[in-house]
């Protein structure tokens, strides 16, 4: 059984990690969401100048216009600040980096990313930065490169943010793992995921399911049957969801470990989650091979009767072969009827009749092999004729039947069972004869 659900589009994979801790209005940092305060005692000071009244009423002017969704009015009052501000008046380098990220914030809210990176690059390029203004600074454009689909700068942006940010949270190195995973940098990558469930745990939280599910595609990248098994098997456990327990038999199947294949796929059908034609198929051929027939025909019966499984000749002889498994021949006969009707060649008459023989049905064995042998008389049309012959001779029709033994005969396959029975029928109908006579 393959897997289908664990891969993952790139973009799908990259934004389901992604935390909404973009920044608002200016000067409100994204990053330290993602970071503990530090202590002033452990801070380096930075001779950060001061940002004056005045500039600080303009700014709040164009946010006005932002939390209005106006932003085109937004940047038209930052560029009549720059203008206002020059020469001797110029704004100093944290009255730009303030003005750099309303710019990215208004081009964001725009979806104009590449203009939004633009805008914090420029805020990263003032010198003597705020400590959280460019611990923030660094995890929105690292955030703005998944968006883009710029793996590469995403995971240098989140290293460098790494280096400055006080106790990172457990998300943002999940978030790093799954840069590196886009770069297929795997071993990286579960190292990052691995950080990020044990700064969770030091921290009394859980990890959480969408990182165990990274941390399945990583193993799966790898080619580690073993470890994706026991991924799925937390996921299973913690969040019990169809496509866990199926990706999980699937797991088993490649690991040879068909008890326990067979185990999950029941808990997805006895669940109600396996509803699919070929998932319920699946399962029959599971029971199937675990010597479990008249399970494996209750699967198939109830969806072809439910309209789950189309009736097709396939499926209606699977269902026929898997209750005569279960020695439940009388109720396989009907299924295998029914497939030998929707049939194109005479092969399923052919196991018709053969059934119908061991059942000592043998007008009805009779009518199948006759149907079968006018089709072309399946795989085997000399072995076909041996039943119709047998079955011709168990109805008294010896005559019927040394004609159907003689046909067998004439390849070599059934040549010598055909001999024995035209020599035994010779004798009976000399017997017969001689006994007429006596009459």
């Amino acid at each position: 059984m393959k897997i289908t659900t664990i891969s993952r589009s790139a973009r799908t994979l990259a934004l389901g990690v992604l935390l909404s801790a973009w920044p608002g209005l200016p000067g409100i940092d994204s990053g330290m969401v993602h970071a503990e305060e530090q202590k002033p005692a452990a801070q380096k000071a930075r001779r950060t100048p001061a940002l004056r009244n005045e500039v600080y009423e303009k700014l709040a002017l164009a946010q006005q216009a932002a939390e209005a969704n106006d932003f085109a009015a937004a940047q038209r009052a930052l560029e009549a600040l720059q203008r206002e501000y020059s020469g001797k008046r110029a704004l100093n380098s944290y009255e730009l980096a303030n003005v750099y990220n309303f710019y990215a914030f208004i081009y964001y809210s725009q979806e104009k990313y590449q203009d939004a990176i633009r805008a914090y690059e420029k805020v990263l390029a003032q010198p003597e930065l705020p400590e959280a203004m460019e611990i923030g600074t660094r995890y929105s454009l690292a955030q703005l490169y998944f968006v883009i689909e710029d793996w590469q700068r995403a995971a240098s942006m989140l290293k460098s943010w790494f280096k400055v940010a006080p106790n990172p949270a457990p998300d943002a190195h999940v978030l790093l793992a799954q840069a590196n995973y886009q770069l297929k940098a795997y071993d990286e990558a579960l190292r990052n995921i691995e950080a990020g469930m044990a700064e969770a745990r030091r921290r009394g939280q859980e990890p959480k399911e969408n990182w165990y599910l990274l941390m399945r595609v990583l193993y799966y990248e790898k080619g580690d049957i073993q470890k994706t098994t026991d991924i799925l098997e937390i996921l299973a456990r913690k969040w019990p969801k169809k496509d866990y327990f199926v990706q999980l038999a699937g797991m088993y199947g490649e690991l040879k470990n068909e008890k326990a294949q067979l185990g999950a796929m029941e808990t997805a059908y006895l669940s109600g989650w396996v509803t699919g034609e070929r998932e319920l198929v699946n399962m029959a051929y599971l029971y199937l091979g675990s010597d479990l027939p008249y399970k494996a025909a209750q699967v198939l019966d109830k969806g072809v009767e439910g309209k789950q499984i189309k009736a097709t000749a396939k499926n209606l002889e699977l269902l026929g072969i898997a209750y005569r498994q279960a020695r439940e021949n009388k109720r396989a006969i009907p299924y295998l009827e029914r497939a030998a009707k929707v049939s194109d060649d005479g092969e399923m008459w052919a196991r018709l009749a053969n059934i119908q023989l061991d059942e000592d049905d043998n007008a009805k064995a009779v009518d199948a092999a006759r149907k079968s042998l006018s089709m072309g008389g399946g795989r085997r049309p000399d072995n076909t004729r041996v039943v119709l012959g047998m079955a011709l001779y168990n109805m008294g029709k010896l005559d019927a039947a040394k004609n159907a033994f003689m046909e067998a005969r004439s390849d070599e396959r059934s040549a010598k069972i055909a001999a024995q029975w035209l020599k035994f029928l010779d004798t009976e109908i000399e017997r017969e004869a001689q006994l007429a006579k006596e009459v």
